[in-house]
């Protein structure tokens, strides 16, 4: 008991610290620390928040974001009222107000008071201060001037008017309508997809309106990019493909920042000249078979202007950084200065401000933080800046004024040009995909992660009921080919199973009629998890071993585990009722736990849901389960396909094309909320099919119709049938194809 300290004694120990000097001054330092950390971390993730979507970095994040701006309000005032005056707080109190403005906020300036400079050599390190605190003051006017000209909401619509006008001028006065068949497909003739130009504004003197024009000297499109004769974008070497690809994605993103406009322009429908849009992701996008990735390139660069429009600091062109450039080394070279000052390098503290220094075994703490925050500024600053002349748009902007000056088209031009388009600062977004297995999730350790659930106010969900792998190159593979198989001509994939004898219509009308996107996913989801079951460990491992198994198998169950990740957690990104969706998967859910309890392996679940689908649900309820309607479609597609090969095939192509099929909406907010927390397939699908000409969505108010009410399509046969092929242009039974009938009904218009 001699070693026991009571807890009162300790409380008043650490009271008389804090109230010292010494503890006035320790309080200061850590803040100043913790400060310098917090702006680390902003500086860091602002561009990363596209390609990171873990919940604890986010929520560190959103902590550094809320706290930033007071605690080092708060520390430079606590300099203020402190009793403790230290020779060295006038740069700490410098350097982290230059820290706010480096985070580009306006109103962070904090005055503050300096007494000690009596002393002739203290002066000296008042002159660099001075200066960095000038031109600081100018790159926030520079900065608030970009706020003010490119704001989201002045901006933006300013923004969707210039590409109105410029597109109602080009496309819309039909003297540019591409072929509908351009025997090239590396040509990019009559897209004249506005990348860069600058606007006039022209009063109309008849009707007094105001129009947005473009000089076409000075206006670059995408039919430019392409005609372009320099060796950076005229050669035909990959990289050269690459640049022109990346004006492309510019001007893309410029389409469809029309979905986000509150004005008339938002709304407008540029893809009703579906030539010119589908041939620009079927015919050219996706004209390579060996490079069908492509597409997802471009869109995803795409996205990636999307992100730094709302969410960075510049979204829009800049004409130069020449400017930007004089105030970086004119700041690094005053910062660089102050910390190799002999006033620093030589520092003692003075007699009187001895007392309020902290010095420990001839360490000053006091000199080492000082150091820290300046060179931290200076770090971050040459990062900000980099960040700038690495970005996308700046990328861009040189390309464009490399497209209208003939005189760039040099090897002195073109070397540095190539050096600076290889060089990249982040990703575009996380390549991952969320899984979620109903099923799964409906046995084991259920009641722990229900408990959770209700605890954390279902906020922690996605987190605890959910996985995420890495996107696959397969999945991307399988949705482009089944996008470009389609021709545009986007279908929920039912007809294509009743073509290939997997769906007939009595089974269609009893399970599909009138299902809207949620509860079609989930049936489908439950067929596809039950087919996974049916092979034991021996089966999968001799499956796996044929590469063809292997691809289909991956395509159909990461596909069904992301689309019923979609209708669980995010909801908003489908064209459904959002509570619907998730009101069907808490319920499906229950049923799932309530019919598999007590199930250990994949074969126990496989035999129970079977018997399930033979016999029929047996509770006395209203409402038919979507677990049994699974179990009934799992049932079917298991007796009419007997190879497992076949199986995975025809559910691998089916989830390809369903995924496509629930992608097109007018929830253009939703895509870009999650632009910020990582990404999602859904969106770069979504965005894909905007620029094919599928804007809406393709399910009508009342569900899905049954199969004997739809047209026929063309079909387009998969599996040979008694060593022949049956030729794609004509219809088995002699019916009227969809394209005929349109035709038809346009002549009867």
């Amino acid at each position: 008991m001699d070693g026991f300290v009571p807890l009162r004694n300790v409380t008043q120990v650490a009271t008389q610290f804090a109230a010292s000097s010494v503890g006035q001054l320790a309080r200061i330092e850590g803040l100043v620390t913790l400060s310098c950390f917090l702006v680390i971390i902003l500086v860091f993730s602002s561009s990363r928040r596209r390609h990171q979507s873990n919940a604890v970095v986010s929520f560190v994040v959103w902590a550094a974001f809320m706290f930033n701006y007071p605690v080092i309000s708060y520390t430079v005032g606590l300099m203020q009222s402190s009793s403790v005056r230290n020779e060295l707080f006038v740069v700490w109190a410098c350097f982290l107000l230059l820290l706010l403005l480096l985070l580009g906020s306006a109103d962070a300036m904090t005055a503050f008071s300096f007494n000690d400079s009596q002393q002739h050599a203290r002066m000296n390190l008042m002159a660099p201060l001075f200066v960095l605190w000038s031109l600081s003051v100018v790159q926030l006017v520079l900065r608030v001037n970009a706020y003010r000209t490119t704001s989201r909401d002045s901006g933006l619509i300013r923004e969707n008017q210039i590409v109105y006008e410029y597109m109602k001028h080009e496309l819309m006065d039909g003297s540019n309508v591409v072929g509908k068949y351009d025997p090239d497909p590396s040509s990019m003739k009559a897209y004249n997809y506005l990348v860069d130009g600058r606007e006039e504004e022209t009063t109309a003197m008849v009707s007094g309106g105001v129009t947005l024009t473009h000089d076409a000297a000075d206006t670059v499109s995408v039919d430019k990019v392409w005609e372009c004769k320099g060796k950076l974008l005229g050669s035909g070497s990959r990289g050269a493909a690459r640049r022109r690809d990346l004006c492309l994605s510019f001007a893309l993103f410029r389409l469809l920042r029309l979905r986000f406009g509150a004005d008339h322009v938002g709304d407008l429908n540029f893809h009703s000249y579906n030539d010119l849009s589908k041939t620009l992701v079927i015919d050219r996008l996706l004209s390579d078979d060996q490079d069908v990735d492509r597409a997802f390139r471009v869109v995803e660069a795409e996205l990636g202007f999307l992100f730094d429009f709302f969410y960075a600091r510049y979204p829009s062109l800049k004409d130069s950084i020449v400017l930007d450039l004089i105030l970086y080394l004119l700041i690094m070279a005053t910062s660089l200065f102050t910390l190799f000052s002999s006033v620093l390098l030589h520092y003692r503290p003075s007699s009187r401000a001895a007392k309020v220094n902290i010095i420990i075994h001839s360490f000053n703490l006091d000199l080492f933080v000082t150091r820290v925050v300046v060179s931290l500024y200076i770090f971050l600053e040459s990062y900000q800046f980099l960040s700038l002349v690495l970005s996308d748009w700046h990328k861009v902007k040189m390309m464009c004024h490399y497209v209208l000056k003939e005189s760039w088209h040099r090897a002195r031009v073109d070397i540095p040009m190539k050096v600076l388009c290889r060089l990249h600062v982040s990703r575009y977004w996380k390549n991952t995909i969320n899984q979620y297995f109903l099923l799964d999730s409906s046995v084991g350790s259920y009641r722990v992660r229900s408990l959770l659930s209700t605890l954390t106010l279902q906020l922690l969900d996605p987190w605890i009921m959910t996985s995420s792998v890495v996107l696959p190159p397969e999945v991307k593979q399988a949705v482009l080919v089944a996008l470009k198989a389609s021709d545009g001509k986007i279908t929920d994939g039912r007809e294509w199973l009743h073509q290939n004898d997997v769906l007939d219509g009595d089974l269609d009308y009893d399970l599909f009629s009138r299902k809207t996107y949620a509860p079609y996913i989930l049936a489908w989801h439950v067929a596809t998890s039950i087919c996974s079951y049916e092979h034991s460990k021996s089966d999968m491992a001799t499956l796996q071993a044929s590469p063809e198994f292997r691809y289909h198998y991956q395509v159909a169950t990461k596909l069904s585990g992301y689309c019923a990740y979609l209708v669980a957690f995010a909801p908003e990104l489908l064209p459904d009722g959002t509570y619907t969706s998730q009101l069907l998967s808490c319920r499906m859910l229950e049923d799932a736990h309530k019919y598999l309890a007590g199930c250990k392996s994949s074969s126990e679940k496989y035999d129970r849901l079977t018997k399930l689908g033979r016999h029929g649900w047996q509770e006395k309820e209203e409402r038919r389960p979507l677990l049994y309607e699974g179990a009934v479609l799992a049932l079917n597609l298991v007796d009419r396909k007997k190879d497992a090969l076949e199986r995975w095939e025809v559910l691998a192509r089916f989830w390809a094309n369903l995924v496509l099929y629930i992608a097109p909406s007018d929830r253009a907010s939703a895509h870009a909320s999650k632009l910020a927390t990582g990404g999602e397939l859904v969106t770069i699908i979504w965005a894909l099919l905007n620029h094919a000409g599928v804007v809406h969505r393709l399910q009508e108010n009342g569900g899905c119709q049954p199969l004997e009410m739809l047209p026929r399509p063309r079909r387009t046969p998969i599996f040979r049938r008694q060593g022949t092929i049956q030729d794609p242009n004509e219809d088995e039974d002699g019916d009227y194809t969809m394209h005929e009938i349109m035709q038809e009904n346009d002549s009867m218009v």
